[in-house]
């Protein structure tokens, strides 16, 4: 198996103008996932008349869980069949799902968001393409942007979600984003350069594992129900019991499996390493912690007319939620930059230290608004930006250079883990109604977040290699002089 080369520190095997494209076919890649994720949240009442009670709930759950199992199997092939290959399957299955979510029959929509949720490995892929491609500082830099786009577009896309939800229902999003789809997709198919065949360590040998591939998705798709099973039903419920089982006994024949083939999905060796497995646990933390304080814990308590501030859901994104989104997007690519410089593990790090520190204070602050408005935006920068852009970056970089696909696919299947594992915990604490329901959500997220510090420094970090880019893992030709 050829070996895949990590991002260079001296030059790029692209010209600018060429860089320029692919990064932008690669945003539009990744906004196709981002838009269907945030977009429809102002929309959620209208779904759920429109479709029935509950209708909301029913089509995200599959958004999530797709993304996950897409992102431990598909990004693992993209090491056989190429990059390119699957961006342009993924993009095209997502405009398909997209265009499915414009049917007034729910379980066709619950169809359509599942193919929309394994959109979800573009991210996965994207930052594989750049890692090939781009020299180290330029890596960081459009490593920084395209992390800034998972939150959204600085907050406008809710904004604009709202306006088109109230002026022509919530099917208009779903037109939107199909534009959109359709976009990233002559971007992707004009400006991601194209697989070679011929080129060293374009391709992985060997053939795709399927059955670990069933095996590894059970596992994890098994996890996440069980995380979402055990905070709604209880931890004891039959359901909860059984998709641990499920999980447990997935887990052990994937092991046997991966013992009995030349070419097993995920190599043991290297997941036992320090470079890979704090990773994942690292990232399930964070995710299960800091990130739910964004996606649940503030805006519960923005709008909660009882224990919180009352405000509603427009007041609630203006000042809660879009500062944040847009200081993310402008301090993400100089987090990139500074990541390369000093080590994307050190600046995780720093990040997770900040942001407990952020979340402490929301705690000693939870009843003042003001304070909580102005500490949102510090979280823009620091778990926004100080963490997010390495977070979804060492995935790549602490890949092995046999199984670049391994590494990225499962952490970033571990986010779907990660929003199971928040939402089990916040969503009891939260929804208590008691005085000091938000504090105790806090101190709760700040503690996770000093375990996930801990793992953080079990993490090793994999060094840049200082030779120039080659085409290992990609496609891209040498350079001539």
């Amino acid at each position: 198996m050829h070996p895949v080369n990590q991002p260079s520190l001296e030059t790029d095997s692209l010209s600018r103008r060429q860089i320029v494209l692919l990064v932008t076919a690669l945003v539009f890649s990744v906004m196709s996932f981002s838009l269907n994720a945030t977009m429809i949240s102002p929309a959620v009442r209208d779904i759920n008349e429109t479709l029935g009670p509950g209708a909301f709930v029913a089509m995200s759950a599959p958004f999530y869980l797709a993304g996950a199992l897409a992102n431990v199997v598909l990004i693992r092939w993209s090491d056989y069949i190429g990059r390119k290959r699957v961006l342009m399957g993924i993009l095209v299955i997502c405009v398909l799902g997209t265009i499915l979510c414009l049917s007034s029959s729910l379980p066709i929509v619950v169809v359509g968001r599942f193919l929309q949720g394994a959109s979800n490995i573009t991210y996965g892929l994207g930052f594989m393409i750049l890692r090939a491609r781009v020299s180290g500082a330029t890596f960081g830099v459009c490593c920084g942007l395209m992390a800034s786009i998972n939150g959204g577009i600085a907050g406008g896309d809710a904004f604009l979600a709202g306006i088109m939800t109230d002026v022509w229902g919530y099917r208009s999003i779903f037109v939107f984003i199909t534009v959109v789809g359709l976009i990233a997709v002559a971007f992707a198919w004009k400006w991601v350069p194209s697989d070679g065949l011929d080129e060293p360590g374009a391709r992985s040998e060997g053939r795709m594992d399927w059955i670990g591939a069933v095996f590894i998705a059970s596992s994890v798709g098994g996890l996440s129900m069980f995380m979402s099973e055990g905070g709604h039903g209880g931890w004891t419920s039959t359901p909860t019991l059984v998709w641990l089982a499920v999980t447990g006994a997935t887990f052990v024949a994937l092991i046997i499996s991966t013992n009995r083939i030349e070419h097993p999905i995920i190599g043991l060796k290297h997941m036992r390493s320090r470079e890979a497995w704090p990773l994942i646990v690292v990232t399930i933390l964070i995710v299960g912690s800091f990130m739910v304080i964004q996606a649940y814990v503030i805006p519960f308590m923005a709008e909660d007319p009882d224990s919180g501030f009352g405000l509603n859901a427009t007041t609630t994104a203006l000042l809660f939620l879009t500062p944040a989104a847009v200081v993310q997007v402008f301090a993400s690519p100089f987090v990139g930059r500074l990541a390369v410089r000093i080590g994307f593990v050190t600046v995780l790090r720093a990040g997770i230290v900040a942001t407990i520190v952020v979340i402490a204070l929301m705690a000693v602050f939870a009843d003042n608004k003001w304070a909580i408005v102005a500490l949102m935006v510090v979280y823009g920068i620091t778990c926004g930006a100080v963490i997010h852009t390495p977070l979804m970056s060492l995935g790549v970089l602490q890949a092995s250079d046999e199984e670049p696909g391994t590494l990225p696919g499962l952490s970033n299947a571990s986010y779907g883990v990660g929003f199971s594992l928040g939402f089990a915990w916040a969503g009891p604490i939260v929804g208590s109604g008691t005085d000091s329901t938000f504090q105790q959500a806090f101190w709760t997220c700040a503690t996770i977040g000093v375990i996930a510090l801990v793992f953080s420094y079990v993490l090793r970090p994999k060094p840049l290699a200082r030779e120039r880019v080659s085409p290992g893992g990609s496609t891209a030709p040498q350079p001539t002089h």
